[in-house]
């Protein structure tokens, strides 16, 4: 889990129920939804300033000789 890109927070909560044993296996898939979420808009966020760096990359190529 350490590589996994989660908070220190959310690893902790996560720990916390994995030592509950399956009775928490609900609230420790939701968590891994939640995070798959924030990772994902955050990927969309990055390709997005990815996307507007490349066009203004373009234009300085297609102008500067």
């Amino acid at each position: 889990m350490r590589g996994s890109g989660l908070s220190i927070e959310v690893l902790i909560e996560y720990l916390t129920l994995f030592q509950k044993g399956d009775e928490s296996i609900n609230a420790r898939k939701e968590i891994l939804i939640e995070q798959r979420k924030i990772l994902i808009n955050k990927v969309e966020e990055m390709q997005k300033t990815i996307d507007r760096l490349t066009f203004k990359i373009e234009r300085y190529e297609n102008t500067v000789v």
